[in-house]
């Protein structure tokens, strides 16, 4: 089971109450976790995917007191609120696009699936799948460009563009593509797409190629915006 959409979080299973108190997870760990988890199923990390899926998660903490089918939006939103930078320093967030982990905040989200484990759906537990973009831990691997885009391919947006459905993407489906964050700068996105434009004009990939060039397209805005940290694009 993957989840495809937001309305799919509505079949996440509730975790141990037990578990997360053993662990002394925090509200906020447990909303890492939960950003974590839409970032890696590529599903917008917008207030209310966080508030719901919270809720379905764990229950004991962001349901409405005496109302336990509906989520409590303002104890998710204060908890999104201890993420940033003057708080936690866990992320960032925008209420119009969403919230993103550092480093700090996924280490924080490790924490809690090491005591509770992955997500599961209706019992089946989700495929266990690395964080997007981990630090680079893990990049010492032996490198194969083929492989590389076999692996961007996998991705929502790719799948998309196959489906003709490209324009019904967002922001976080191409983060998601390039294993970047929206606090990323905008010059170290612009680097990583030209690197896979690289890899796919060595390959002689003519499909990727044409992929790239839609998804260009439709967030160039995004892609060639300001670097407003250091005042250059």
């Amino acid at each position: 089971m993957h989840p495809k959409c937001p309305r799919d979080l509505l079949r996440v299973d509730a975790k141990d109450l037990r578990l997360c108190g053993e662990a002394r997870l925090s509200m906020a760990h447990l909303t890492a976790y939960s950003v974590q988890w839409l970032t890696v199923w590529e599903i917008p990390s917008t207030y209310e995917n966080v508030s719901v899926l919270n809720a379905r998660l764990f229950p004991f903490k962001f349901t409405l007191a005496g109302f336990p089918e509906f989520p409590d939006a303002m104890c998710t939103n204060r908890e999104i609120l201890h993420l940033r930078p003057n708080n936690r320093g866990w992320g960032t967030s925008d209420p119009r696009k969403g919230v993103f982990l550092n480093e700090k905040g996924r280490e924080a989200a490790a924490k809690v699936r090491e005591a509770v484990g992955p997500p599961s759906f209706d019992g089946e537990v989700v495929p266990s799948e690395a964080p997007l973009a981990d630090s680079g831990r893990s990049a010492k691997r032996t490198y194969s460009p083929a492989q590389d885009l076999r692996e961007r391919r996998s991705r929502l947006l790719f799948r998309w563009f196959k489906e003709g459905r490209l324009e019904e993407a967002d922001v976080v489906h191409l983060l998601g593509l390039l294993g970047l964050y929206d606090h990323t700068r905008p010059v170290e996105l612009r680097r990583e797409f030209k690197r896979l434009r690289d890899v796919a004009s060595s390959l002689r990939d003519e499909e990727f190629l044409s992929f790239l060039d839609a998804v260009q397209k439709q967030f160039r805005a995004y892609l060639e915006r300001q670097d407003t940290l250091h005042g250059r694009k």
